[in-house]
């Protein structure tokens, strides 16, 4: 009798904050903040490609054009974690026009430049020691985990005064926040496709040819507030 007595009481009281739950009153908002900053370094993906008529010719001349970037690479004085081979490539391709076989040998390399003031003499140091293919490049910042926790609080807050505005017109007020949820933080990166990134680069070692720009991490909450 006693359990049956403490089930019904159970059952009476969760009843009764579900049914709290549906009368209570809330104001639901988009808090949204965007800050730009200034990338600190440059990733960039470069190539060695070459194609000749048997394997280990294709094979030989891909790595002397490796050894002649990864030698420069060294000469440039960048740290060795800075840069790695991504991918290794050596493949039999068929000319239908010759009716031939070729064999193109390919190698993908990840570079990590921290110093963007010598942006233009890698660039022109690595085309003229090996690689015949530029791939794109991606600029970033090394603080930003900093500035994605600077957005989040900035995008609460844009939450909250948001909030305030709309019930202060009714002559109300928020109370505590009932529910938050985080859409996507986004880090805007600045790209350069493959052909405009070369026609730059060789035009003229007199031009400016790098627009660093600017990044744009973005951040967008949905929070529900306590309407009174």
């Amino acid at each position: 009798m006693k359990n049956i007595l403490l089930v019904a009481l159970l059952f009476i009281s969760l009843a009764s904050a579900a049914q709290e739950k549906l009368e209570r009153s809330t104001i639901d908002v988009l808090g949204e903040s965007t800050i730009n900053i200034t990338p600190d370094y440059v990733i960039i993906k470069v190539r060695v490609e070459e194609q000749a008529k048997t394997a280990a010719e294709a094979k030989n001349k891909h790595d002397i054009g490796v050894d002649g970037v990864l030698k420069f690479l060294k000469k440039m004085k960048l740290d060795s974690k800075d840069y790695a081979t991504q991918f290794m490539n050596l493949n039999k391709v068929y000319d239908y026009n010759a009716k031939v076989y070729n064999y193109t040998a390919d190698q993908s390399i990840r570079i990590v430049l921290r110093d963007l003031n010598k942006f233009e003499k890698l660039i022109q140091g690595l085309l003229e020691s090996g690689i015949n293919r530029i791939d794109g490049l991606q600029f970033a910042s090394t603080e930003i985990e900093k500035h994605q926790s600077s957005v989040r609080k900035l995008a609460i807050l844009n939450a909250k005064m948001k909030a305030q505005e709309y019930v202060g017109e009714l002559g109300q007020r928020i109370g505590k926040a009932i529910s938050i949820s985080e859409f996507q933080t986004i880090v805007n990166p600045m790209m350069k496709s493959n052909m405009m990134l070369e026609e730059v680069v060789v035009s003229s070692s007199n031009l400016e040819t790098l627009a660093i720009g600017e990044l744009a991490v973005s951040a967008k909450v949905n929070v529900s507030f306590e309407l009174k």
